[in-house]
């Protein structure tokens, strides 16, 4: 790091910051914090680290800096170490802060040196310097951030900071001076302002700045039990009235013993919102030619902190009482006490005190300088020009748009507008701005809200006809449903006929078939029969031969007989018994021929039928090949018929299915409609609310 470089005492986590300003409105300097992006970041160059940020974040986006990692690994790693330890530390560890010198002990510290003889020899050297010198005024400077100021924004201040290193760097000088031992030993710092980092750096004494807070939070999360370590002393000369140097007021208590009165021309002040403008005064004072006539005081005993170092930055008492915070350091005081004789040996005390002293007190060892910081102050104050720019930039036009209400954290509104000027800051963060932009757009939205008033009318209106539409649709969804009700049972029932009617027709096809097979029968006997009546006739012509014969032999017999009778008559007599004979014969032969004749008819009308059967037997035949030809393709249309019912029953199961179907669409529709119904009638309402709105 550069001398002229100041380090991070301070850490934004940029992930909780919320860009509230808090942290600015609680900063002295104000300018250090950069507001200009999303989140609030800080420039380390101008940053005193009062902390005062930290406590005032109560979003703990503000996080202290400190060495404690630092300090803890070099404990690891065995390195050389011996540490100083604050007068605070009675407070922060009440009862226990010996036993913390036992713990860091067992750690591998090798020597502890009490800060509050520190405090006894830096009081020893104000004295010292105010007796030789006799400064008009005198800034007292154990608080590293009020040093910084003074460098940074007032360096016309430091001829009157006192030359005298803090309790601190005296302690540390102290060792290197009169401890050859731990010459070489690193030094750790126990303390409780997270600012001393800084003082470190400026002075190149002092290695790590490990704050009670953090030594604290160590001990907790290791479980570390203070009381189960032995108590352990310090390795210098005890302390007297300086163990209170941590208190507001401690300095003056210390230096009533070396210069009684002194408190009546000496100022006593602490406070983040107290002192910095206290010594803006001064500087103003002093710039002013004056405070060479007694205006000012001879010491300032001056804190960056309320509460003193008990509460300081790097502690966990922020919130603690006062009186909470000041009980242990009272008590350690009238234990000191008592090992100097006790308070009623004052002047016994002084002497002891003032002889320890000037064995540790050697001149120019202590002389402390400073440095002109004021280069690191970059900002620029605008000119009436400027700020008028930049008023213009908020809408401020006028005194009465100049509101001083602090809610960008810079207590005024030259303060914001010279943050604007130099990039530290936005408009967005004015809350007049803001207001101004309302009041701009609130015609814009008066506008609007009448526009949005006739829109909603016009919404309500076209919500109505909805309403009326969906009504309609509900109406015809009812209807639609009962028609798909009396659809599915009408082709339920007609499902159940086609598969009623494949069943009889599953059932009727073997009757079909044998039909087919008797219709063949039936045309087989008629062959037969036609062949048989062809067999007939041919009998009954060769009976009509036999027949045409039996009558030629009739005739002829008939002939004969009649020669008979003639040649019987002839014989008379004789001859009478053969005439009846041939007279038999005669008859006999008629009756043959007779019958022949009859006969030959009655087997010509046979012939005439058979003939009339064989021609209708074929005419027959015919039809029944027709028939069967007809049957078969009945037949085979029914085979057809049957197939297809039953495709068509394996289809209506589908059917009934996508009936099924059918009705549950049905149904979400309805359900559907109902809460189309419900949202229409909810954004109904919300419509009207949001005239009702619009109108109020």
């Amino acid at each position: 790091m550069k001398k002229d470089e100041l380090a991070a005492v301070i850490r934004v986590d940029e992930e909780k910051c919320v860009n509230c300003h808090a942290c600015i409105a609680a900063c002295p300097v104000k300018y250090c914090n950069n507001g200009a992006g999303e989140k609030v970041t800080v420039n380390h160059a101008i940053c005193i680290g009062c902390g005062n940020c930290i406590h005032a974040c109560t979003h703990q986006a503000r996080v202290i800096v400190d060495d404690s990692a630092e300090f803890f690994s070099a404990l690891d790693k065995k390195e050389k170490i011996i540490a100083i330890v604050a007068p605070a530390v009675a407070s922060n560890f009440p009862g226990r802060y010996l036993n913390l010198n036992g713990y860091l002990k067992s750690r591998g510290v090798e020597a502890i040196f009490d800060v509050s003889f520190g405090a006894e020899l830096t009081v020893f050297s104000y004295i010292k310097h105010i007796q030789a010198a006799a400064p008009p005024f005198c800034i007292a400077q154990p608080c590293p951030a009020i040093v910084t100021y003074i460098e940074i924004y007032h360096p016309e201040l430091l001829p009157y900071l006192a030359p005298a290193d803090s309790p601190m760097l005296h302690i540390i000088k102290m060792i290197r001076e009169y401890y050859p031992q731990y010459k070489n030993h690193r030094i750790a710092v126990l303390s409780p302002c997270i600012a001393k980092r800084r003082e470190f750096d400026e002075t190149g004494l002092g290695d790590y700045n490990v704050t009670f807070l953090a030594l604290y939070e160590y001990l907790e999360q290791n479980r570390v039990n203070l009381a189960s370590f032995a108590a352990e002393d310090y390795e210098n000369p005890p302390a007297e009235r300086a163990v209170t140097f941590s208190m507001p007021g401690g300095l003056l208590i210390t230096a009533e013993r070396h210069r009684p009165g002194i408190g009546r021309v000496t100022r006593k002040i602490e406070g983040v919102h107290t002192i910095y403008p206290y010594l803006e005064n001064v500087a103003k004072t002093i710039n002013s030619g004056g405070g060479k006539n007694g205006e000012l005081p001879v010491l300032v005993d001056c804190l960056n902190c309320e509460k003193g170092c008990n509460g300081g930055t790097g502690t966990r008492n922020g919130e603690t009482p006062m009186d909470q915070l000041e009980a242990p350091i009272w008590k350690r005081r009238a234990e000191v006490e008592a090992k100097y004789g006790g308070s009623k040996s004052v002047e016994k005390n002084q002497k002891k005190m003032f002889k320890i002293l000037s064995n540790y007190w050697k001149k120019g060892l202590y002389h402390r300088s400073y440095r002109d910081l004021s280069k690191n102050y970059t900002i620029k104050i605008p000119n009436n020009q400027e700020l008028a720019g930049v008023y213009k930039s908020l809408r401020k036009f006028g005194e009465q748009d100049i509101y001083d209400c602090n809610t960008c954290g810079y207590g005024s509104c030259r303060g914001m507008a010279i943050a604007i000027f130099n990039g530290l800051n936005r408009p967005e963060n004015c809350h007049h701005y803001n207001l101004s932009l309302i009041d701009e757009d609130r015609g814009t939205i008066e506008r609007l809200n009448e526009n949005l008033g006739i829109q909603v009318e016009k919404s309500l209106s076209f919500m109505k006809g909805i309403n009326d539409l969906i009504n309609n649709l509900n109406d015809q969804i009812v209807r639609q449903a009962s028609a798909i009700e009396e659809s599915s049972a009408a082709i339920e029932q007609m499902m159940a006929t086609i598969n009623n009617t494949a069943s009889m027709a599953q059932k009727k096809q073997s009757a079909i078939q044998m039909l087919v097979s008797n219709v063949e029968q039936g045309r087989a006997s008629m062959r037969e029969t036609i062949e048989a009546v062809g067999t007939i006739t041919k009998g009954v012509e060769g009976v009509g031969s036999t027949i045409k014969v039996i009558s030629a032999i009739a005739a002829n017999t008939n002939l004969l007989s009649m020669n008979a009778a003639i040649e019987a008559a002839h014989a008379g007599d004789a001859g009478r018994g053969f005439a009846v004979v041939s007279g038999e014969i005669r008859r006999l032969s008629e009756t043959t021929r007779e019958n022949s004749r009859n006969i030959a008819n009655t087997l010509t009308g046979i012939i005439d039928g058979i003939k009339v059967t064989t021609a209708r037997s074929s005419t027959t035949d015919t039809l029944i090949t027709t028939m069967a030809e007809e049957v078969n393709g009945f037949a085979n249309t029914m085979t057809e018929l049957i197939n297809s019912l039953g495709e068509l029953s394996i289809g209506s199961k589908e059917i009934t299915t996508a009936l099924v179907l059918l009705r549950e669409h049905a149904e979400a529709i309805k359900d559907g409609y109902h809460t189309m119904m419900d949202k229409t009638r909810t954004l109904e309402e919300s419509m009207q609310m949001i005239t009702q709105m619009e109108r109020q």
